[in-house]
């Protein structure tokens, strides 16, 4: 057996780190050229034709071009008039934006757990969670998987909920079944996405959503721009009936986003693409479960996850990433961003009630009627999700065969030689001090 880098053996990669980034043409450099020249840069007849593009596309009625997927969560349940009091019921295995979108609102999020092999909410687990204080529920398609969307779109219709789907990993996938062929995000009352960089589109930061509802549409443009009302055009800058927020993009993002929703369906095809590659490299490995797929629906591919098995490798997934890091396969700097997920009900702004202004509202509320506490073990699932999935690499458009491979060697090498150890009763611990500190 080929003895690990991290053991002094020869690295699968010697050629450089396999480095992420987004995939960008000569269109979208002579676009944005074309907004310079045209001395209009904020929000304009560009980022109208980029909402056009994007309705079309996801065949919706409407669309509103934002900052970021953040601030299309934010401006949702805005619209939705969740306020203090209320709960919403939110994924703990997500990023944050997805759960403390609600604080925005005074509002409490309320973690239900998710399903043992999508990652996405737990419909059953839902159903638990609500109380007569829940207004709405935020699933989250992971990594590209969609969610199990109807029975989440019949609690909501039995309770009188609101849906607003996360979709910031999954622009392009689909649903099957009762909802045959539309895109996720186009189901429930307002879809979320993402277009920050590393995203399946990108426009470096951005986001937009969509739905088909005219009053709730009418409602996010407000929050989006100032409060003004959309219907009452030019003059509605004097009619201040919202809160004043300031969301707005620039005609260069959009500019950009345009041509990637066009270019959409060859972007997702090549991650599509890759992705299955990867998995026919690496079926049959021992303590290896690659991606899933779902009868549901038409998953996508924003990043490539792996679940480990630490009883049959006889390590932990931080000992594996240090070594694949070694095989120059993982950059080590990931541990200390969203590769390596925490618990979204352990992250400290829940778990002590961080609210705003030094205070515990809304947790602490004289409006809230409830109580809430956020623990290990409160969504059991979805902790040990944390401790094995490995958010093991992108698959964008620009990856070459060759790092296909280099990343599928180095996951078979270091999962054969972790299994070899353990056989032999050779304790795995390649972690420090330094390393531990980016977790």
């Amino acid at each position: 057996m080929e003895k690990l880098a991290i053991d002094g053996g020869t690295p699968v990669r010697t050629k450089g780190p396999i480095v992420e980034t987004d995939y960008y043409t000569d269109e979208e450099l002579e676009s944005v050229i074309a907004v310079m020249k045209s001395a209009r840069i904020r929000r304009g007849t560009v980022t109208n034709e980029f909402e056009k593009t994007i309705a079309e596309k996801l065949n919706v009625k409407h669309a509103i071009a934002v900052t970021s997927g953040t601030t299309t969560l934010h401006i949702a349940l805005a619209a939705f008039g969740i306020g203090p009091g209320d709960e919403v019921i939110v994924s703990p295995y997500t990023f944050v934006a997805s759960d403390s979108c609600v604080l925005e609102q005074n509002a409490i999020p309320i973690f239900a757990d998710v399903d043992p092999v999508t990652l996405t909410l737990d419909p059953a687990d839902v159903e638990r969670k609500i109380t007569k204080r829940t207004k709405a529920i935020i699933p989250v398609s992971i990594t590209g998987l969609p969610d199990n969307i109807e029975p989440i779109m019949d609690l909501a219709k039995k309770h009188n909920l609101y849906v607003l789907e996360d979709a910031a990993q999954s622009v392009g996938a689909k649903y099957r079944g009762r909802y045959e062929g539309k895109y996720v995000g186009t189901v429930g009352h307002v879809g979320s996405f993402s277009t920050v960089t590393g995203k399946i589109l990108s426009t470096g930061e951005g986001g937009f959503v969509v739905t088909n509802d005219d009053d709730l549409y009418e409602k996010m443009w407000g929050f989006m721009d100032f409060g003004r009302k959309k219907s009452l055009g030019g003059a509605s800058k004097y009619h201040w009936n919202l809160p004043i927020t300031n969301y707005r993009i620039t005609e260069f993002q959009s500019a950009v986003g345009i041509h990637q929703i066009k270019r959409l369906d060859f972007l997702n095809k090549k991650r599509i693409e890759n992705a299955h590659y990867l998995s026919e490299k690496l079926k049959g490995i021992p303590g290896v479960t690659l991606p899933p797929e779902v009868p549901y629906g038409e998953r996508v591919f924003f990043y490539y996850v792996i679940r480990l098995d630490p009883e049959v490798l006889g390590s932990d997934m931080l000992n594996f990433s240090i070594a694949l890091a070694s095989e120059g396969t993982y950059n080590l700097n990931y541990l200390s961003t969203t590769r390596m997920m925490i618990p979204q009900h352990l992250e400290p702004v829940f778990v002590n009630k961080a609210g705003y202004g030094g205070t515990k509202c809304p947790f602490e509320c004289p409006l809230y009627e409830g109580k809430v506490e956020y623990y290990k073990g409160l969504c059991p699932v979805a902790e040990k999700a944390c401790d094995e999935v490995l958010w093991l690499a992108s698959v964008h458009p620009l990856l070459e065969k060759q790092d296909l491979d280099d990343i599928a060697n180095a996951v078979r090498k270091v999962a054969l030689n972790f299994i070899d150890k353990k056989e032999k009763g050779i304790a795995i611990d390649y972690t420090t001090d330094e390393i531990r500190a980016k977790l």
